[in-house]
């Protein structure tokens, strides 16, 4: 009776089991567009940039309707990220005005010869023709007043062959000349040489500071050579996202000119907006607006001061403004105050969002194959960051946009009966009711069967 029973249980997953191994199949022609992937550089996984396009076809926000398909047409998988942040590499320090100052020193009146004539009332004083030995240089102010970012360093140059030394400056800032801010007390400067070796610290370094004004004071003895020029070191910040952005103008004003409208043409995940207002040396408060569809009630995301001035053969222009994450694709620009001088002309939204990447394991043999655009897509986007540490990420470029399954693949299929889904169940139904049954005969032959002998 169990012999019987496990070959049923056995007929009945074998005929399950292409049900299950054929759910949820799918292949590039199942979806609206494909791109092909060019990978130059044999590599376990490779990485692609989400471009605009993209975003503009598929039927989902949220990228739940893109695959990657390898020659066989089979989907490898794959994952949805931001792009990692790049760090911010230091921009080449500018050379800043530098002015020596002397320790005091007193006139000498040793040498002065003075004659009086008493006829012509004539004084005539004449001084040793060898001048004094000028004061010693014991400290510099630095003018930054040029720079926009703070500092974090300082880069001392003083003349090749300038005589050896060991000491130390004392930092100051200030914005005023008058008043001053100690930065940094001890900060080591050397120039030694040894025969062929040389020991040179010439970069003084400090906590990030914005100033208009430095002082640089020798502690101690001062330097026997005088500083040749000065070279400000502005401060890195940390690394920053990768954002891509999109400018369109506004589509449609109302009547009065107080309402500007924009179609980014996508729901994009737009996490940063500014607005460029359409002259120069202007102002306006807007109230921020959005809506994911034309028919839908607008709500507020923000309200902020937009400007644009003009200064010299440069504009200045405001901040994009954070904001929430936000995929709506309809915006709105409200003007707050009826009297705002924003000028004649239509404002443009810029819209900004962190960069996408998806990342693919090459199963199988290339050409790979990116497809998107299908409205019965489901989520398919799996973690591979734990399993790739250590492993070499390699970038892989996107070539031109092909049609596949055609713009039909964007609607959301038809709703259909689960049927092979229902027979799978149905089936492991019954087979679970064949064997409770199963049981129960067993049982009972057991129950009603004679007790052995003695």
């Amino acid at each position: 009776m169990k012999t019987r029973a496990s070959l049923a249980m056995l007929a009945l997953v074998s005929v399950g089991a292409p049900i299950l191994s054929t759910a949820g199949d799918l292949s590039p022609q199942d979806f609206a567009y494909a791109i092909p992937i060019t990978t130059s550089t044999p590599s376990p996984a490779y990485r692609i940039r989400i471009p605009l396009d993209i975003y503009r076809s598929v039927a989902h926000e949220d990228l739940r309707d893109i695959r990657v398909f390898n020659a066989r047409g089979e989907a490898v998988p794959y994952e949805l990220q931001d792009a990692p942040p790049k760090p911010l590499s230091p921009s080449p320090g500018s050379s800043l005005p530098i002015f020596p100052l002397r320790a005091d020193a007193r006139l000498k009146l040793d040498g002065l010869q003075i004659s009086v004539q008493s006829q012509g009332a004539a004084v005539n004083v004449q001084a040793d023709p060898r001048s004094p030995e000028p004061a010693p240089i014991t400290s510099y102010v630095v003018d930054a007043r040029d720079l926009a970012l703070p500092l974090s360093a300082l880069q001392l140059n003083w003349p090749n062959g300038a005589a050896d030394f060991s000491g130390s400056l004392r930092i100051e800032s200030s914005d005023d000349l008058a008043v001053w801010q100690l930065v940094k007390t001890d900060s080591p400067v050397l120039n030694l040489r040894a025969d062929a070796a040389q020991l040179v610290q010439s970069r003084v370094q400090f906590p990030s500071t914005k100033a208009k004004f430095w002082r640089l004071t020798w502690v101690g003895k001062p330097a026997p050579f005088a500083l040749s020029s000065v070279t400000a070191d502005p401060a890195v910040g940390p690394p920053e996202a990768e954002r891509l952005s999109l400018t369109v103008p506004a589509s449609s004003l109302s009547e009065k000119g107080r309402e500007f409208s924009f179609d980014l043409g996508a729901r994009l995940p737009v996490s940063q907006v500014n607005i460029e207002l359409p002259e120069p040396n202007s102002v306006a408060r807007l109230q921020i607006l959005s809506r994911a569809h034309s028919t839908d009630s607008w709500r507020q995301v923000t309200e902020a001061n937009f400007f644009r001035v003009q200064s010299g053969g440069s504009e200045r222009h405001s901040a994009p403004i954070a904001i929430a994450p936000n995929f709506d694709r309809y915006w709105l620009a409200r003007v707050k105050f009826p009297a705002s001088p924003m000028g004649e002309g239509t404002p443009k939204l810029q819209a900004s969002w962190i960069a996408q990447e998806l990342i693919f394991l090459a199963r199988g043999s290339g050409p790979f194959v990116l497809a998107y655009g299908n409205g019965s897509a489901v989520a398919a986007s799996t973690e591979l960051s734990p399993f790739l540490k250590g492993v070499s990420v390699q970038r892989a470029e996107l070539g031109t946009p092909r049609s596949a399954g055609g713009p039909a693949r964007l609607q959301p299929g038809p709703r259909v009966v689960p049927w092979k889904m229902l027979i799978l169940w149905s089936t492991l139904g019954l087979g679970m009711a064949l064997l409770g049954w199963m049981a129960y005969r067993l049982s009972r032959e057991l129950s009603h069967a004679p007790a052995p002998k003695p």
